[in-house]
């Protein structure tokens, strides 16, 4: 788990409750990253779509994705219990 999650936490006992109740809820976390994986698929595949290119407004909405990306991406790493590193 990255440190980012407890970061907040200056009292030894609270940090180790909170990490306990984090890694108890792992499954709804595995869930998460599922549904996170699909809507990232998604956005893959409508930028493969030609007919993206004939809006006007292409690059704005490009822009917006790339924003959801990153997004999504940032919580994939925090969701993701198994490794040490801040990112």
């Amino acid at each position: 788990m990255i440190t980012a999650w407890t970061k907040h936490l200056k009292d030894p006992e609270d940090k180790k409750k909170f990490e306990d109740s984090l890694l108890h809820t792992r499954w709804l976390l595995d869930h998460l990253k599922k549904l996170i994986e699909e809507d990232l698929t998604g956005l893959d595949r409508s930028e493969t779509d030609i007919r993206t290119f004939d809006q006007p407004n292409w690059a704005y909405r490009q822009a917006f994705k790339n924003g959801c990306r990153m997004s999504y991406n940032r919580i994939l790493t925090l969701i993701n219990l198994d490794q040490k590193d801040i990112k």
